[in-house]
């Protein structure tokens, strides 16, 4: 899945430089030849999902009118509609469609190791892609840069490149935060190494994505990985199976925090509120992007307001919102100017939050809807840590929280990892036939 750093196939919208949906959209189809394809009928989750997608349907053709009157960086809102909800259908209906027929073929706890070793062996790969990036960003060792990172070319999909000028690191995906959603995606599974391995060096992987989170610098995945491992250590701790392990990782903690706080107490305030810092609007590291971000998540919460009910139709944010952006976003701002504002720039600005997106889109019906989705999938988390079947709970449990979290800072159900824990769902709860 972390693949991506290749130019793409523009055709593909949003999924352009996205790799793994070939291959996913080529097992759909495949399936369909096949007539073999299964709907998971039996989970009330997967009919809140459908009810979702017509009312994103019916919402569009409840403002028609405005709708076919829409046009901006030479699309029309119809077209805009068609686009987006075609994309729609590939993340939220195809993929888990897709995933849930592969997985039926395994039973769960086989099924798990599997996704978990393939998870594995990823992460390595992007480990020591990191590594040299590294070497290369931070420490300047250019020397490494053709002989070293440039075999990396070699993988598919994969344009071996740094970021010298801003000093970030992204390994094989496109940018930081496609690092950062991959390193929330994975994070769960890293942690139920924790659980099933015996291993002197079982909590190395999951503590490899938290430092690989930090050195990324991207702010957002790093304070919600931090969250998922509170979850994580606090959902262990309700379990009399885990006690032993809930004690020895506290103690680890205690430990890891106290000395370093004494051995570096002003370096790691500091840097808490160098963080804290570059979130305001004025901070000269992050001022542009946080006004551009704060100032789309404004103007989407304007068009909220004018259309509470039904929104403006799915896909059409964008058309309302460019006349709401605020003075204070847009002043001294090249990204309106040169991207979000610009017509000769075909590409539509990101909304940065679905679920403002949402409730300018679909209004608060649409939220309404996919919150209670979203409700569901937590309600079967829990039930399911409570029961035998646990580590699959926690796992997804884990990975859902950091997805909605997540969710706070893009606007795209292009998430991968989330449907992936939505078929697992959907095959965990499959009835079971009597021989």
């Amino acid at each position: 899945m972390p693949f991506n750093s290749w130019d793409g196939i523009p055709f593909l919208g949003e999924y352009y430089r996205d790799s793994c949906v070939l291959f996913f959209i080529a097992a759909f189809l495949i399936l369909l030849f096949k007539k073999k394809i299964k709907l998971p009928f039996h989970s009330p989750i997967f009919y809140i999902l459908v009810i979702f997608f017509l009312w994103a349907l019916l919402s569009t053709a409840l403002n028609t009118e405005t709708v076919s009157q829409y046009y901006f960086k030479q699309t029309s809102g119809t077209t805009r509609f068609i686009r987006q909800f075609l994309s729609l259908i590939i993340a939220a209906f195809i993929l888990p469609i897709t995933f849930y027929n592969c997985f039926l073929n395994f039973e769960t706890e086989k099924l798990l190791y599997k996704i978990r070793r393939v998870i594995y062996y990823s992460f390595i790969i992007v480990i020591i892609y990191s590594i040299v990036e590294v070497l290369i960003v931070k420490f300047n060792l250019q020397f490494l840069k053709k002989p070293v990172l440039n075999l990396f070319d070699y993988f598919p999909f994969v344009d071996a490149k740094t970021d010298l000028r801003l000093g970030r690191i992204s390994s094989v995906t496109f940018e930081p935060p496609a690092l950062g959603t991959y390193l929330i995606t994975i994070f769960s599974w890293m942690c139920s190494y924790i659980i099933t391995s015996k291993s002197y060096y079982k909590h190395i992987p999951s503590i490899a994505v938290i430092l690989l989170a930090f050195i990324s610098g991207s702010r957002a995945a790093f304070f919600i990985i931090l969250i998922q491992a509170i979850i994580f250590i606090a959902v262990i701790s309700q379990s009399q199976q885990y006690s032993k392990l809930f004690t020895k990782i506290i103690v680890a903690l205690s430990i890891t925090i106290s000395t370093g706080l004494i051995i570096s107490a002003p370096k790691i305030i500091s840097y808490l509120d160098n963080e804290i810092q570059s979130f305001k609007l004025d901070n000269a590291d992050h001022s542009l992007s946080n006004k551009s971000r704060f100032g789309i998540q404004y103007a989407m919460y304007e068009v909220f307001l004018e259309n509470p009910i039904i929104g403006v139709g799915y896909g059409q944010q964008a058309f309302e919102s460019r006349s709401k952006y605020p003075s204070w976003a847009k002043r001294n701002n090249w990204e309106f100017r040169l991207k979000y504002l610009n017509q000769n720039n075909k590409r539509f600005p990101p909304g940065y939050n679905l679920y403002l997106r949402l409730a300018s889109e679909v209004g608060i019906v649409g939220v309404g809807i996919f919150l209670l989705f979203t409700s569901y999938i937590l309600i079967w988390c829990y039930n399911n840590i409570n029961s035998k079947n646990n580590l699959l709970g926690i796992i997804i449990f884990i990975s859902i929280v950091g997805f909605l979290l997540n969710w706070l800072k893009m606007d795209t159900f292009r998430i991968y990892g989330f449907w992936i824990c939505l078929a697992l769902i959907f095959t965990s709860t499959k009835p079971i036939k009597n021989e």
